[in-house]
């Protein structure tokens, strides 16, 4: 299987799944053209993807995917909370909707849903043995559940403490990334990390903010937190950070 990250960042997500049967994109939360650009400069093709799936309604998560979905007549797969949270901006695309509970198959792979914690229903997912968590506040018990059977993770590490604290946001926003329903910290990510890193052959820190997150703190605190010396990257904003193998 191989884990492909088009996109990481507050400024829009996107991750590629692959076995030999099956490509699934989790969000496309760029401009269709970005995200086909992207793929491309990956050796990859959105002529290839049988389904996208949503995580949630926020717009860095959803962009692409109506246009991608009309073009290349991909099915989306959602909620159907998100869906009528999302179907005015998504336009006209075939859905598919999956519950929270229950595990869903695109073609040959399967697709488990994990709770996470923000501010609209929001979910990860655990495809064989990688778990995709991005936006939740909180180490949610559903992700608590599955760490054990990981092998490689993408993990948001959002915001460091000190530098949203003391940083230029108005105190609502501060309590509202601070908050169960916000964005993990780089100590909780690291520290949720550090739990299963013996048998990690991988892990991800995705979902860096621009204004409270750099790439140095984020590795500084996972370096001190995880003992066991993994591969670990920090994903790029600004381009699509490369292809990684399960």
């Amino acid at each position: 299987m191989h884990i492909s990250v088009v996109a990481s960042g507050s400024n829009g997500n996107s991750c590629l799944v692959e076995d030999k049967e099956s490509a699934v994109l989790i969000d496309a939360g760029k401009s269709a053209k970005e995200i086909e650009t992207r793929l491309n400069n990956l050796g990859k093709s959105p002529e290839n993807i049988d389904g996208i799936i949503l995580t949630h309604s926020h717009i860095d998560h959803y962009m692409g995917i109506g246009p991608l979905a009309r073009k290349y007549d991909i099915p989306v797969y959602l909620t159907k909370e998100t869906y009528l949270e999302t179907s005015d901006k998504l336009g006209a695309i075939q859905t598919k909707h999956f519950t929270l509970d229950n595990e869903f198959k695109i073609k040959g792979l399967k697709i488990k849903p994990i709770l996470t914690s923000h501010d609209v229903q929001s979910s990860g997912f655990v495809i064989k043995n990688f778990g995709l968590f991005t936006d939740t506040g909180i180490i949610t018990p559903q992700m608590q559940d599955v760490l054990h059977n990981l092998k490689g993770i993408l993990l948001e590490s959002n915001h460091d403490i000190d530098m949203l604290i003391n940083g230029p946001y108005p105190s609502f926003l501060k309590q509202r990334i601070l908050s169960d329903n916000g964005h993990l910290s780089n100590i909780h990510a690291s520290s949720f990390i550090q739990q299963k890193a013996k048998d990690l052959n991988f892990a991800l820190l995705a979902h860096l903010s621009a204004n409270n997150n750099t790439i140095e703190k984020a590795k500084h605190t996972f370096e001190t937190i995880v003992k066991k010396k993994i591969d670990y990257s920090v994903l790029s904003r600004d381009k699509e950070s490369g292809t990684w193998e399960l």
